[in-house]
């Protein structure tokens, strides 16, 4: 895979639904200028259910706003991923004394206050905005859309039979990536919460960096080609750090919901594979990230394929006998890190080859000279040309994942302070992916 230094290296009251176009040659109104915060008075979005598990039933955009307040002249809009408004639905009648008011897309939602079915909307990367007379009074983005029509950065996107909500319960910064967290569904009813966005109440996610995983001219760090990935997950209200050290113990992995492992250089010994196991049989999220073969960073023999899966038997030429086996991740997770790939492997774009809530809103992803993956136990997710490149299983209480290429969720900025050439972070849904998996592994989708 390639660097960012250039060098080769490895998300009661009436309705009525409009799906309209805009007349030509004018904007949408949703495209009005954004105010601040929700003025003093006026209703607010406070919770969107758009994705329900199966075919989509109980989909609910919920406001939350003075009692009594007149919603004449108020409508919510929606836009796809590029900003294009593709729904208008025009509300009238007032907000229920519970301040809460749920437009439901069928009669299976509690507390409805009326129902319409222009309420599922899309999946994946969208936005919503809340109008008056065409101004903007509030506005949600939500995933990763090409031009959000929301407020600050996006909030995250859910998995299916999650929702989107204010926490705490109509919290408004201006910032929806930091206002709305996934959690389950409260039609009707508070949010609750006392902090937070993003639904994952500051868990921690730790790279690991005990593996040389900084070694020659890689820096998978979270203060270096991986900080916008590190950036990206702060955004979503988790705690980012790295674990540092000679090797990985329990005691290292306390507290933490996720360990990232970005192309390894150097085996785990069988105490290390014990402490790592026992941290996903726990319930931790594990996410490996490997590369291809012969991409040996610090001229020890081994290589991130290797070190997942256990010595070859040849490079090096010996290995003591507490790291042959160093991962055994095909042994002790079901997937397998292939040998079969090379430095001369073309760039291939995987895409999904099933549904999943990690493929939300997820198209396609780069895979800049990688190895594949070998799926023994568990469901491959992504891949090209009959080749697995991103897959996932379930072991014990936790989760792993293994995806084929380290430079897919790289950055062109290094800890070193220089700037390099390739920026792989925002490209395809490279960075949706590298989010989406996270999330699932932290039990956020």
């Amino acid at each position: 895979m390639q660097t960012s230094h250039g060098r080769w290296a490895r998300g009661a009251l009436t309705v009525s639904l409009v799906l309209g176009l805009t007349a030509c040659g004018q904007p949408p109104a949703g495209g009005a200028a954004l105010s601040a915060q929700v003025a003093a008075g006026e209703p607010m979005l406070n919770e969107v259910y758009y994705d329900s598990v199966s075919t989509d039933t109980g989909t609910f955009i919920e406001l939350k706003g003075p009692a009594g307040k007149s919603l004449s002249g108020y409508t919510l809009a929606a836009f796809d991923t590029a900003g294009t408004q593709y729904r208008t639905v025009t509300l009238s009648g007032s907000i229920p004394a519970s301040g809460y008011f749920v437009v439901a897309q069928d009669t299976t939602v509690p507390n409805r206050t009326l129902v319409n079915s222009g309420t599922d909307l899309n999946n994946g990367s969208a936005s919503l905005r809340l109008l008056k007379s065409g101004a903007v009074i509030d506005a949600l983005a939500y995933g990763t859309p090409t031009s959000g029509r929301g407020e600050g950065s996006p909030a995250p996107t859910t998995g299916a039979g999650s929702a989107l909500a204010r926490v705490p319960d109509g919290q408004d910064t201006n910032v929806n990536s930091a206002d709305f967290r996934v959690q389950a569904a409260t039609p009707g009813a508070s949010n609750g919460g006392s902090g937070g966005g993003g639904g994952t109440t500051g868990k921690k996610v730790l790279f690991d960096l005990t593996k040389a995983e900084d070694a020659g001219n890689a820096d998978w760090r979270i203060d270096g080609a991986y900080s916008d990935y590190a950036a990206a997950l702060r955004g979503l209200g988790y705690t980012v750090g790295s674990l540092t050290g000679t090797g990985i113990t329990s005691t290292g992995l306390s507290g933490a919901a996720v360990l990232v492992i970005p192309e390894p250089q150097s085996p785990f010994s069988d105490t290390e594979r014990a402490a790592i196991q026992a941290f996903v049989q726990g319930g931790g999220g594990v996410f490996m990230i490997t590369d291809h073969r012969v991409s040996d960073r610090n001229n020890n023999g081994w290589d991130s394929p290797e070190v997942f899966d256990g010595w070859d038997g040849s490079t090096p030429a010996s290995v003591s006998g507490a790291y042959q086996a160093s991962l055994n991740s095909d042994v002790i997770f079901g997937l397998n890190a292939s040998f079969n790939s090379s430095f001369s492997d073309p760039v291939y774009t995987a895409t999904p080859l099933t549904t999943h809530p990690i493929l939300n809103g997820v198209s396609s992803a780069g895979v800049y000279v990688g190895t594949s993956v070998d799926v023994l136990a568990g469901t491959a997710l992504m891949g090209t040309g009959g080749k697995t490149y991103l897959a996932v299983n379930s072991v014990g209480a936790g989760r792993v994942a293994m995806w084929g290429d380290s430079s897919t969720f790289g950055d062109n900025t290094y800890s070193d302070g220089s700037t390099g050439t390739y920026n792989n972070w925002p490209n395809l849904s490279n960075a949706a992916l590298g989010k989406n998996v996270v999330r699932w592994l932290a039990g956020d989708l």
